[in-house]
């Protein structure tokens, strides 16, 4: 038995195996193609989900605005706006020929029953500081907003509105009168 004086014989491999450097090399390059691929598509989907989170919601939203008929845009403080919407974006809601419901509570005493009437105002008609017809509402201020059908009570006041506006607008304005004065007496006689 005369393994010593052998010496060194180069082995090959079976057939079917890959030898050991061209092997490790071809499953590195295997693994980082596969690495690539994954992280590639990771981000993909990273950017088509940030794509349709910043601009899916507010461009698909702005077209379900029907420019034919009026809105009612809901705020969080409970207050009510009816218009057209003209603008819409992830800021604000640029909102035209502004209307408004006033409360108009009043009672005749404690003990009797408070009536409540309603009233539909016109932006720019009946406020002190007369504002243009048109409002520019803060987007974080807005709970939701909606389309009116043309079959609505708030959208039938405001086409009588528009074909009489004259018999509509009335002006609070403050009394600067004394209601203790006296009025001038004619003292000739």
């Amino acid at each position: 038995m005369e393994f010593i004086s052998r010496g060194r014989q180069n082995v090959h491999p079976a057939a079917g195996q890959p030898s050991g450097k061209r092997g490790g090399f071809m499953g590195r390059l295997m693994r980082i193609e596969i690495f690539t691929v994954i992280l590639g598509s990771a981000l993909l989907l990273a950017a088509v989900a940030l794509y349709l989170g910043f601009s899916g919601g507010v461009g698909s939203e702005s077209k379900k605005i029907n420019d034919k008929q009026y809105q009612a845009v809901f705020l969080n403080n409970g207050q009510v706006y009816f218009g057209k919407i003209k603008g819409l974006n992830n800021k604000f809601v640029d909102l035209t020929n502004v209307f408004y419901i006033e409360n108009n509570a009043s009672s005749a005493s404690t003990t009797q029953s408070q009536s409540t009437n309603y009233t539909l105002r016109k932006l720019g008609t009946t406020e002190l500081h007369s504002p243009e017809d048109e409002m520019i509402i803060n987007r974080e201020q807005v709970t939701f907003w909606e389309n009116l059908k043309d079959t609505s009570q708030v959208v039938t006041k405001i086409k009588e509105y528009y074909q009489n506006p004259s018999s509509n607008t009335q002006t609070n304005t403050p009394s600067t009168q004394n209601q203790n004065t006296t009025s001038p007496q004619n003292t000739s006689q």
